[in-house]
């Protein structure tokens, strides 16, 4: 005990430490606002279908599909197993990782800047579109952005001292980052010229070589087997050189995955997509001053540069150039992890402007379009348009155990026929809305068949229905074939069914069928 009047030796801690913490839980938090209101959607349910299984089932998907996310699908099912599948607990980790991100920036930015411009780079990190975007999604992609971060804070650290432990600890984050993201092994290539624009010893190229050898040895069958499984891309992704640059310059950090246009009124939907090219247009013009202005005291521009240019330059142009020339596997989202490589040039571009007034006025005008674009993502329909959880909600309320339910399928021409891809991910999405109900086309689900998403007989095959069934809900996806919903009608009418719709969402209706008297 602690005699009254007595002094504690105990330490407070430093004002650097709280404000960090500061910025690290200000950080997930802002990318966690309106989290449970935002429905969950396909990419999502995914997730969700994986991180459920049992360790062996969940191997047995990964040998097939998906290997590049088995490290995330593997952490998520024991986050799941103690906090639960709701739509918060499950994107909570990756607004954790946004907020560690930040950190991260901050951090890496006080090595090559100033105090001032570490901090804006920080704020700008948080608040960029893609990143908070990042933080709202049940995917790994933010994780690409986190170990990216702190695998340059590490390789600049291990420059400047060349020391075998600081190597082996930028190597071992940059592997585990390849393991959550096979993108972060285009980080490593930026790290390559990165280390040659910085001063540099014969030993510091040999220290960076063994360690980014190492990081890609280790990670090798993991490369080789998601190679090995690139068909699951498809063919149908975008190969045009004007639409790709537009995605580059205003999707990639800017924007975020979008709401459809039936997900929100005209008039938001003209807002967010004017704040999106405005946001675009000044981050692109401070991040041009940022490479031809003189910088602020404090900043070190050939550093600041050579860390951060070939970051943001290099995985962007590989990917979007193997988009165009081979095959069209560029998405905005892969390239997360460029980011923060983004806020840095941001800040540092805001501290070349010299009139106060107009540096003020320039970033006023930027954050009203970054929230707008923020609004945007928080939605209750802002994930392409998904309105799951409002379709689940409808079918939970009004449904008795007992019921049928019927997942139209959505790569079929019709309602006949065997079909893998069904509109039951919204029950992986939202589990509990379906307990006690009847799935009356289920053949294999994805863990009997080690798939995403098993397989579904024809509604035909499920006809005629158990005697004593007098309900059938059926859950229709306005992407499917328009055929599924007429032939399925005919199908059920048939059957002494009466069709009414009782919900019809932006990218979901819902029908009850109730017997004929």
């Amino acid at each position: 005990m602690t005699a009254v009047g007595a002094t504690s030796h105990r330490r407070a801690p430093a004002p650097g430490v709280l404000a960090s913490i500061a910025l690290f839980a200000g950080a997930a938090a802002l990318a966690m606002l309106m989290s449970p209101s935002v429905s969950l959607w396909t990419d999502e349910a995914v997730t969700l279908s994986a991180a459920t299984r049992t360790p062996e089932q969940l191997w047995a998907l990964l040998q097939r599909i998906d290997a590049v996310h088995g490290v995330y699908y593997a952490f998520m099912s024991g986050w799941i197993h103690v906090f639960g599948d709701s739509p918060f607990a499950v994107r909570l980790p990756s607004a954790l990782a946004a907020g560690a991100t930040a950190l991260g920036i901050l951090s890496l930015t006080r090595l090559i800047a100033s105090g001032t411009t570490a901090w804006l780079a920080a704020v700008a990190c948080a608040t960029l579109p893609r990143v908070a975007w990042g933080g709202i999604e049940a995917r790994p992609f933010i994780f690409s952005a986190l170990a990216a971060t702190w695998a340059t804070y590490l390789l600049v650290r291990a420059v400047r001292s060349s020391a075998p432990r600081a190597w082996a600890a930028y190597g071992l984050v940059a592997a585990a980052g390849v393991l959550i993201n096979i993108y972060v092994v285009l980080v490593i290539v930026a790290h390559a010229a990165t280390v040659l624009l910085l001063p540099r010893t014969r030993r510091t190229l040999a220290g960076f070589a063994v360690a980014a050898a190492l990081a890609v040895a280790v990670t090798t069958p993991l490369l080789l087997l998601a190679r090995s499984q690139q068909g699951q891309l498809g063919g149908l992704g975008d190969r045009n050189p004007l639409s790709i640059a537009r995605k580059v310059l205003v999707n990639q950090l800017f924007l975020g995955e979008t709401p459809t246009a039936e997900a929100a009124p005209a008039w938001f939907t003209r807002a967010w997509q004017i704040g999106a090219v405005a946001a675009a247009a000044i981050g692109l013009f401070l991040i041009t001053l940022a490479v031809l202005r003189r910088t602020a005291p404090g900043d070190r521009k050939r550093e600041i540069l050579a860390v951060a240019m070939p970051w943001l330059i290099i995985p962007t142009v590989i990917v979007a150039g193997y988009a165009v020339a081979v095959a069209p596997l560029y998405q905005p989202r892969y390239l997360t992890l460029v980011a923060p490589a983004g806020a840095i040039l941001i800040a540092v571009g805001v501290r070349t402007i010299r009139a106060r007034a107009a540096a003020i006025a320039l970033v006023a005008v930027y954050v009203v379009a970054i929230a707008i674009v923020f609004t945007s993502q928080r939605i209750p329909f802002a994930k392409s348009g998904s309105d799951w959880s409002a379709a689940a909600r409808v079918v939970e309320s009004q449904a008795d155990a007992g019921d049928a339910m019927y997942f139209a399928p959505r790569d079929t021409d019709g309602p006949s026929g065997t079909a893998h891809l069904t509109s039951r991910r919204i029950a992986y999405a939202y589990p509990g809305a379906f307990v006690g109900l009847t799935d009356l086309t289920l053949q294999e689900t994805g863990a009997q068949s080690a798939t995403l998403d098993g397989s579904s007989r024809g509604l035909d095959e499920a006809l005629p229905l158990p005697d004593g069934t007098q309900r059938v809900w059926a859950l229709y996806s306005k992407k499917g074939p328009p055929l599924v919903r007429t032939g399925s009608d005919t199908l059920l009418r048939d059957a002494g069914y009466v069709g009414t719709v009782v919900w019809d969402g932006p990218s979901t209706v819902v029908v009850e069928y109730t017997a004929a008297e």
